[in-house]
């Protein structure tokens, strides 16, 4: 079954990190995509780029797409990124999502109903 696991954190938070203390967190990452690509279970994964860089499409009352600068909603967490895994229960992917940084993130497991790889 495939699931994601949805990143979210605040970019001031590691925006402040020094290199050091990402490093760290880059190395559980590192283990996670390892792990995963060594039991075939890794699909993707996407580390975002800063919400000031984002573009949202939406549309105008007259149903013509509209593009405005930054994210669709004003949160305190953002969405960091993300992986797409191919995992046999919810619980190894709640597993893998436990093995995360998550003293700097929050990661959400949601099952993913299609995905084309």
């Amino acid at each position: 079954m495939k699931f994601a696991l949805l990143i979210y954190g605040t970019e001031d938070d590691n925006k402040q990190l020094s290199d050091e203390q990402e490093m760290e967190m880059l190395k559980l990452h590192h283990v996670l995509q390892e792990t995963t690509v060594e039991k075939d279970q890794f699909i993707a994964s996407a580390r975002l780029d800063w919400t000031d860089t984002a573009k949202t499409v939406s549309a105008d009352d007259e149903g013509k797409p509209l593009v405005t600068d930054g994210p669709f909603a004003e949160t305190k967490e953002q969405f960091l990124g993300l992986y797409l895994l191919d995992c046999e229960t919810e619980g190894d992917a709640i597993a893998y999502a436990a093995s995360l940084p998550l003293q700097h993130h929050k990661i959400e497991v949601r099952p993913v109903g299609w995905c084309r790889n």
